[in-house]
């Protein structure tokens, strides 16, 4: 038995037996007498509890999440990924519609904290998550991600270019999923450039303005969200303020609500920030996508190609001066 699963059977036994549920695909043809379904369905049922967790089409592939897990236990032992310096983080939906898992690398790991260069307070703490869901409403996704330490909207990104996203369909090879922490060393690498390059992108307080409204469209209650849990002040606000204050929406399930009817200031102190209805897990994964999209936008990464052309700058000016 690999060390992952050492660590989830002896840390969480409970929430580690629950994932390891027997589940099984049964076709349905027949919902109720001589009543027969045109398309063909199957069932991801519950063995245990004698019971169906979600219907699925043909195309559906039941990857149970012991099996999951095993393989992702088994990558880390192979590409000597060490987990004994981490925390983890591990649930599983109480009827067993999702899981969620997440590797936190501590301060004496490989992958320790990576400090910013502009704030030695400011850390990144690395770690990989891993979701799977039996109800569809989560995709298969494997990524990298960086918690922000000093922040106090608790900040947390994931990698983009590298992750593995994919929808359980018979087309999709798990086992080779995990292949990606092979490169875990590049990925840690160019997440954290790319927080310098955010950090080293100043704003005005119109720019500002202006990524807010494009993300938020014409939802006053997201432009004004985003204004409240800006830690800066617009005028001297960077990129990297900016993307905290789309990963606090994101990692948040939380939305800007009115006093009241009359506009007292006619800005965000009008509003109040109060919790969504909405699964938090599913919601969080909802506003990632929405996220990732809009730093991939023309109007995200404008700025980001004035701040890479002022990081290098940067970099190299301090090149010379340690070569002189």
């Amino acid at each position: 038995m690999t060390k992952l699963i050492n660590r989830l059977e002896a840390e969480d036994s409970r929430v580690f037996n629950i994932c390891k549920t027997p589940v099984n695909l049964q076709k349905i043809d027949i919902i109720k007498e001589n009543y027969k379904l045109n398309k063909p369905t199957y069932a991801v049922v519950d063995m245990q509890n004698n019971r169906a967790i979600h219907l699925h089409g043909a195309n559906y592939q039941l990857i149970p999440y012991d099996y999951i897990l095993y393989q992702l236990s088994d990558a880390l032992d192979d590409y000597d990924i060490d987990i004994s310096n981490t925390d983890i983080k591990f649930m599983v939906h109480q009827d067993l519609n999702y899981m969620k898992l997440m590797i936190l690398f501590g301060d004496d790991s490989a992958y320790k904290p990576y400090t910013m260069s502009k704030n030695n307070h400011d850390k990144l703490r690395f770690g990989i998550e891993l979701i799977s869901s039996y109800d569809a409403s989560l995709v298969f996704t494997l990524r990298a991600m960086f918690v922000r330490l000093i922040c106090a909207n608790g900040m947390t990104s994931y990698e983009d270019v590298n992750s593995s996203i994919k929808r359980h369909t018979k087309k999709f090879d798990v086992d080779t999923s995990f292949e990606k922490l092979r490169n875990l060393n590049k990925t840690f690498l160019n997440m954290s450039n790319t927080f310098e390059v955010y950090n080293h992108t100043e704003l005005t307080s119109a720019e500002v303005d202006i990524l807010f409204k494009k993300f938020a469209g014409k939802n006053e209650s997201k432009y004004n969200l985003l204004l409240k849990v800006l830690e800066t002040p617009k005028d001297k606000s960077t990129l990297y303020d900016v993307y905290n204050a789309l990963t606090n929406y994101s990692s948040h399930n939380k939305r800007a609500i009115r006093h009241g009817a009359i506009k007292l200031t006619g800005g965000h102190e009008d509003y109040r920030l109060d919790n969504c209805k909405k699964d938090i897990t599913k919601s969080s994964e909802d506003r990632n996508f929405e996220v990732n999209n809009f730093v991939k936008s023309n109007d995200f990464v404008f700025y980001y190609h004035r701040g890479l052309a002022n990081y290098s700058g940067i970099l190299e000016k301090q090149y010379k001066q340690t070569t002189q």
